[in-house]
């Protein structure tokens, strides 16, 4: 999923503006996401629960990625669904 989700970061450069959530541009969205990323690669983090918010339909990803990220956005959610399924204990 990692892979993914650097495609997705990657998709978000040089995009720029919008608004979705508390995020006040594509690039403050795309910093956040990149933080994500090195905090689960890096962080040896594993609570996913921020990237399932953020590629939930009609979301942030949605919002900045537009219909071009929209099968990527959909393949993540749809792991991150199934990680989110096995852990009881995520709110």
């Amino acid at each position: 999923m990692l892979d993914e989700l650097r495609e997705a970061e990657k998709l978000l450069k040089g995009r720029t503006g919008g608004y979705s959530g508390k995020y006040l541009s594509a690039e403050e969205f795309r910093e956040a996401l990149k933080d994500e990323i090195d905090s689960i690669e890096f962080g040896n983090k594993y609570d996913l629960i921020q990237i399932y918010l953020w590629f939930a339909p009609t979301t942030q990803w949605d919002d900045f990625a537009g219909s071009e990220g929209l099968d990527l956005g959909n393949g993540i959610f749809e792991r991150v669904s199934r990680w989110r399924d096995g852990n009881n204990d995520v709110k």
